[in-house]
């Protein structure tokens, strides 16, 4: 009995080793078209319809192998590089510093994901002049649109709008702005607010 139950150990190792390799194997060679980490459909629901890219966080460079690293959720995904790949708001390659929003468009080469094409999340500042103290907005609020003249815009996703918003704000999300733009009032010397979840 001790040998046949060492015979029926062996043969389940073996098959639990093919299994894993064989599958293992299978599940590595495919990459999906569309690598897009969840954080970013928040504002970019489009990416979902792309095929062949990857949206993420950057995380590294490799010089000597040209490739860079993208930080999809908790997985990291490896891209090549060559003297064909174009990069925009950023001054090259060699500039990009972690963490930074990425877009990589790729095309697939034997086993690589090489890009073709890399955007940039691009920085963001509003001028001080621009800009509108909480209370400052509270007190607009409090008086609400008709009496003190504004319209307050949530560029939020839709489902954070629906989750709770500042009183009185009209949900437009940022990706939905060219679409919903008749939205916003016609007249250009209103005082027009917007909101959203933050930015780097």
């Amino acid at each position: 009995m001790g040998k046949n139950h060492c015979k029926w150990a062996l043969y389940a190792a073996l098959a639990f080793l093919i299994f894993f390799v064989w599958g293992g194997s299978a599940i590595g060679a495919k990459a999906p078209d569309t690598m897009v980490f969840k954080k970013c459909l928040k504002c970019h629901e489009d990416y979902k319809s792309m095929k062949n890219v990857v949206a993420g966080d950057f995380y590294s460079r490799s010089r000597k192998a040209k490739s860079i690293s993208v930080k999809v959720g908790k997985k990291i995904v490896l891209l090549k590089y060559d003297k064909n790949t174009t990069i925009k708001n950023a001054p090259s390659i060699k500039k990009l510093k972690r963490p930074v929003p990425v877009l990589v468009h790729y095309k697939k080469v034997g086993n690589d994901l090489v890009a073709t094409n890399i955007v940039v999340k691009p920085k963001f500042k509003v001028p001080e002049k621009q800009l509108i103290e909480t209370q400052e907005l509270a007190k607009l609020v409090a008086q609400g649109p008709s009496k003190a003249g504004y319209t307050l815009v949530d560029a939020r996703p839709g489902i954070r709008y629906q989750e709770g918003h500042i009183p009185t704000a009209i949900s437009i999300p940022f990706p939905k702005m060219k679409d919903l733009k008749h939205k916003l009032p016609k007249d250009k010397n209103r005082l027009l607010i917007f909101y959203c979840g933050g930015f780097r």
